[in-house]
């Protein structure tokens, strides 16, 4: 299978529609479409996912690594360091999840994975990142927490 870079996607030709599209139509993609053809796989696949996606995304710094989850508009993230391996992000306004209604269920897998693949690239080092908070169970923010090894 073809590999493709950020350049390749990136190039967008629609003089008319421009290159942003509503987030109503990704939610239906990401949480229906994806969950109904992968199943119970969806979470782990998604988490994968956006692993490569931030690791292809290339933070230099935790402040570059914000800037480019801000510029995709995945959300608004703070960092907050528990240790020198471990990190919590609090993640406002996800693309996912934020207004969501209580669900009961936390599904952000994808962000997850962004977040755990930008970690890696920073730090040269492997990440866990796993959902703690989310807006479906009740929080107005979603929060991560992130292990490196």
């Amino acid at each position: 299978m073809k590999e493709y870079s950020l350049e390749d996607i990136g190039h967008i030709v629609r003089p008319k529609l421009g290159d942003e599209i509503p987030l109503t139509l990704f939610r239906i993609l990401r949480i229906i479409g994806m969950r109904n053809i992968l199943g119970d796989t969806s979470g782990a696949t998604l988490y994968m996912m956006g692993k490569r996606v931030g690791n292809m995304l290339g933070a230099k710094d935790l402040s570059d690594a914000t800037e480019k989850i801000k510029t995709l508009k995945i959300g608004i993230p703070e960092f907050q360091f528990i240790d020198e391996d471990h990190i919590v992000v609090r993640l406002f306004e996800c693309i996912t999840c934020a207004g969501f209604t209580y669900t009961g269920e936390m599904f952000c897998d994808m962000e997850s994975g962004i977040i755990a693949g930008l970690m890696e690239t920073i730090y040269s080092k492997k990440a866990k990142s796993t959902q703690t908070k989310s807006w479906s169970v009740g929080y107005n923010y979603c929060e991560f927490e992130i292990f490196l090894y």
